[in-house]
């Protein structure tokens, strides 16, 4: 791939999958170390590509909106390569070969939307960064628990992937026995849905930098399928994440542990972006049927908790 006059790293998804195309920009970042690179994303997510690229510029953010109102790509666009991995289908921009979009879901193909950048990298020539997690952790910090805190995530992008409050409140009383601090991590998608749990103290996050800092000090954290667990990987916190509709092949956070209730019928979507299994009774068993103890006997035999309390 020839050197452009200039990349642009784009993502419009949600934490979870941002988090998951990190290391596809890192790998851009590191193949193109002479050219220009600037940074297309939600605000939320910037921060976290910063160290590889510089805010977009006001003539190319411009530029960037404009292909969707048009048929043509802006003058101001040319010579530039702009990269978009995402989870939907090729937005409906007019075909433009300095647009480079990947798909992070293939149909049939249960495999992680990393496996899939990596591929489209392998493609193009570009080495990828095998060291992905390290060099996070080098801009953004490591883990480094500063007491005996669990963090507990109960909410989901999807209530389906959620796991039964009932649950969470006997597994924090069980963690106490063991030592640990249980501490829900709760947002305001949680607070309008009503998850507020009784036992444990709460967390409220101003911003995804504190909840990051909250991550990097707690002693392992516990949670669904959901983007604050792909955060707790990539900063090299251990724990449990809690698997049912979806696959953890495909969506498995970086370094955790996976439990699930290991039913036949999971799992039974790619995408959690709409309704699916419909003849299922909710909460979904694939979730309800994980018990607490399966997951303290998954900490005390990584050795997160003792043997016993």
């Amino acid at each position: 791939m020839q050197p452009p006059d200039k990349i642009v790293l784009e993502h419009a998804g949600a934490l979870g999958d941002f988090l998951l195309a990190w290391p596809f920009f890192l790998s851009l970042s590191r193949h193109f170390p002479g050219v220009p690179a600037f940074r297309a994303a939600p605000p939320s997510h910037g921060r976290w590509l910063a160290p590889l690229a510089a805010p977009c510029p006001p003539v190319l953010r411009r530029a960037l909106e404009a292909r969707f109102a048009s048929d043509a790509w802006p003058k101001e666009l040319e010579g530039a390569l702009v990269f978009r991995p995402g989870l939907a289908a090729r937005p409906a921009l007019p075909p433009w070969e300095g647009f480079r979009f990947v798909p992070g879901v293939v149909p049939g193909r249960d495999v992680s939307p990393l496996a899939l950048y990596r591929e489209a990298l392998d493609g193009w020539g570009i080495p990828f960064a095998h060291d992905y997690r390290e060099a996070f952790q080098g801009y953004f910090g490591g883990h480094a628990p500063t007491d005996d805190t669990a963090l507990l995530f109960p909410g989901a992008g999807h209530t389906d992937k959620a796991w039964p409050l009932a649950h969470w409140q006997h597994l924090a009383r069980r963690l106490r026995e063991y030592g640990a601090r249980p501490v829900f991590v709760i947002g305001p998608v949680e607070r309008d849905r009503g998850v507020l749990p009784q036992e444990g103290e709460i967390l409220e996050p101003e911003d995804l930098e504190a909840l990051s800092q909250a991550l990097r000090g707690c002693r392992f954290a516990i949670g669904p399928d959901c983007g604050p667990m792909h955060l707790a990987g990539l900063h090299g916190v251990p724990g449990v994440a809690l698997f049912g509709p979806t696959s953890p092949r495909q969506w498995g956070p970086a370094g955790l542990e996976i439990t699930s209730a290991g039913l036949p019928c999971a799992p039974c979507t790619a995408v959690t972006s709409g309704e699916f299994a419909p003849g299922c009774e909710r909460p979904l068993p694939c979730m309800a049927r994980i018990a607490p103890e399966d997951v303290l006997d998954r900490l005390r035999r990584t050795g997160l908790v003792p043997g016993r309390p």
